[in-house]
């Protein structure tokens, strides 16, 4: 058939407004794409930008950034979480977080500035994700909407409950399609065991909650009908398969960690999570309780209303009752986090799982746009009202962090100072560069260091890796994890040490226990094996290794003839009076009890009570000393009776120089158990096992 000429170019050559339809209907489809895309740009990192771009630090958070800078600087070094190292987190995060400081320039400025910059753009990309499992029927506009707002307004800046919201909505629809027999059970149980075991290398609790992702929404998803026989044959072939990949995969990183059938990795992750509820219990503020009462409420209520008000439950994934419930229940559990650690913070982490799936259901419903564009609106405005101003991504931030590149900080403001790109306040500039002078004269650059308690942050200060077998001292709590801490000391033999007395600038107790109560045994250990060099700093004791002290020190115990007893709880704040004590004539160091705190099961949804022991001595003053310890099950508690601060002179060489201060017999002993806060669970009984005065002695070389 004949053509008129130019006919065939005419269909071959796309018109200016075909192209420009093409490439309208592109951003419809990936508004949220491009969202994701705002939000990364948004969160760079002015370093990346310039060179000569300094960081401004002021004064270092030194718990929390000595564990951060440590864990880049044990990357840099070839140490990873878990291998070498025990920690909450594991060496998926650790590669996350160092991987700009690998690639790039490692250097305490770029470790402050880029350290969570990979963990929040994967936390972008798995918000999108998951939106697009949960709403693949919706507009892309409408995802970018609810995308913005969740991150804005609600996120929290840590990656672990992105990967458990994304694993419940993968696993939600995974199971949906081997039902409908269009993902073979094979590749789901492959898949599921893949993204679990990669979940436990971010976080032991991460791992947990993955799990708990899976078992959650299959069991969701047999409340929808009953199966059919094939269909549970599907299912428990791909449980099998979740297994065998599972357990293939765990020998996989036992080689990688130490050997094919040492799980020394898995044991003590799982300490860590099981220790967290007893070992880290905070008070939740009456601003934290709000939240997290009317996130659960408002996200009941939500999820009530779309059960009620579905017509077609099989027109959307959100409108499914096996997901309603699922998810609620899942929501509910990573809200436990919240219950324990409850500062703000962490219950705005433990409250995001319920935040996003209610935005998801509610963005879900379908209406008339004019509803659609109103309900919307109202989101937006109830975010900007009742959201915290702290996100990455709160509009102040980003006008403050691009502020920046049109004027780039290149000299440290005053009263700051430049160390290694960071503008820290001129007493910290000073003293890091003091126990970097020191370490440096003690010890060469393979060297370990030895920090107690948790001061991490001065080996990432002095170039040198920080010896012991757990990232930071204070979970050194309890029989087993002590004991790793201490075989990771052995193991580095830091010639050199800097020992930081509890101190309210440079070490303070964590929740108001004694840093020394939370880790006796370690302590002891260090006692036993170093001796004071001098006084790096106003805070600072510069220990050096001296082996001969382990078999010179010896212990000296001494009761304290209390009756054994078991004292029955039967107020919710109780004080239990121990009874009077017999002292020892010529004084001791510590005290130490052996106890015994019962709970029935519900302390393991909630959190223990606080312990404190009461002090009389013989001058008429009380002390009141905090101490945590495992419910049910009997430990020892040791307790320094005097001031902490002279904890420090035990590190001498003369016996003589321990004890210059008055000390007097201490006569009468009281126990308190209060509730940390109104989630806290009352025991039923604690029993006193033993009391004891410990006395140290030092035998001459």
């Amino acid at each position: 058939m004949d053509h008129w000429p130019g006919t065939a170019e005419f269909h071959l050559k796309p018109t200016r407004a075909s192209r420009a339809e093409k490439q309208l209907r592109w951003f419809a489809d990936y508004w949220d794409a491009l969202a994701v895309l705002l939000l990364m740009l948004a969160a760079v990192p002015t370093v990346w930008l310039s060179s000569q771009t300094l960081v401004r630090v002021g004064e270092p958070n030194v718990m929390d950034d000595s564990w951060i800078l440590d864990t880049i600087f044990k990357a840099s070094r070839g140490l990873w979480l878990g291998r070498h190292v025990a920690f909450t987190y594991g060496p998926l995060y650790q590669w996350l977080s160092s991987l700009p400081t690998r690639w790039g320039h490692l250097s305490l400025g770029d470790a402050y500035a880029t350290w969570r910059v990979v963990p929040l753009y994967l936390g972008l990309v798995l918000a999108f994700a998951t939106l697009r499992l949960l709403l693949p029927e919706q507009p892309s506009w409408k995802r970018a909407v609810l995308l913005l707002l969740l991150i804005v307004f609600w996120a929290p800046a840590d990656l672990r409950p992105f990967i458990a919201i994304f694993l419940f909505a993968a696993f939600v629809r995974s199971w949906h399609r081997a039902e409908e027999e269009r993902l073979q059970p094979a590749v789901l149980g492959f898949a599921s065991g893949l993204f679990c075991t990669a979940a436990f290398l971010y976080s032991a609790d991460t791992g947990v909650y993955a799990v708990a992702a899976l078992l959650i929404s299959l069991a969701a998803t047999t409340l929808e009908k009953p199966w059919a026989d094939r269909t549970l044959r599907r299912f428990v072939f791909a449980l099998l398969c979740f297994t065998s990949t599972s357990v293939a995969l765990v020998i996989a990183i036992n080689c990688w960690m130490a050997g094919p059938l040492d799980f020394r990795f898995w044991k003590t992750s799982l300490a860590i999570v099981d220790g967290y509820r007893w070992i880290e219990p905070s008070m939740m503020l009456r601003s934290g309780k709000t939240h997290l009462v009317a996130t659960l409420i408002i996200g009941a209520l939500v999820f009530l209303l779309r059960a009620v008000t579905v017509r077609d439950r099989t027109s959307a994934v959100t409108a499914r009752p096996g997901f309603l419930v699922g998810a609620f229940s899942f929501a509910f559990l990573l809200m436990q986090s919240g219950l324990v650690r409850s500062d703000d913070y962490h219950v705005l982490i433990a409250d995001f799982g319920m935040t996003f799936f209610a935005g998801a259901v509610i963005f879900a419903f379908a209406s008339h746009k004019a509803v659609s564009t109103l309900a919307m609106l109202l989101a937006v405005l109830s975010s900007w009202m009742l959201a915290t101003p702290d996100s990455v991504w709160w509009p102040t931030s980003i006008r403050a962090r691009y502020s920046l590149i049109a004027e780039p900080l290149t000299q440290c403001p005053q009263g700051t100072s430049n160390l290694d790109r960071a503008c820290l306040t001129t007493a910290y500039k000073d003293l890091f560069q003091t126990t970097n002078a020191y370490v440096q004269l003690h010890s060469g650059r393979e060297d370990f260091l030895l920090v107690f308690p948790y001061q991490t942050i001065f080996g990432f200060a002095t170039n040198r890796n920080t010896a012991g077998g757990i990232m930071q001292g204070y979970l050194a709590s309890g029989p087993y994890l002590s004991q790793i801490e201490i075989d990771g000391l052995r193991r580095a033999s830091a010639p050199v040490g800097l020992y930081f007395p509890d101190d309210p600038d440079l070490s303070m107790p964590i929740d108001g226990i004694s840093n020394f109560t939370r880790s006796p045994e370690v302590w002891l250990w260090i006692v036993r094996h170093y001796r004071s060099d001098q006084n790096v700093a106003p805070a600072i004791v510069g220990l050096v290794r001296d082996d001969t002290r382990a078999s010179r020190l010896a212990e000296q115990p001494r009761s304290l003839n209390l009756p054994a007893r078991t004292y029955p709880i039967v107020k919710r704040s109780s004080l239990l009076d121990l009874g009077s004590v017999t002292w020892p004539a010529d004084g001791a160091d510590f005290l130490r009890l052996r106890l015994t705190v019962r709970y029935s099961f519900g302390w393991k949804l909630r959190k223990p009570q606080r312990m404190l022991l009461e002090i009389t001595r013989a001058d008429g003053n009380h002390d009141l000393r905090s101490f945590a310890l495992p419910p049910n099950v009997s430990s020892e508690i040791w307790i320094y009776p005097w001031n902490e601060a002279d904890l420090a002179r035990y590190f001498a060489s003369a016996e003589s120089d321990w004890r210059t201060s008055a000390r007097p017999a201490i006569t009468h002993l009281q126990l308190w158990v209060t509730p940390v806060d109104w989630v806290s669970k009352v025991p039923d009984s604690v029993t006193i096992e033993a009391a004891d005065a410990i006395r140290l002695s030092l035998s001459p070389n």
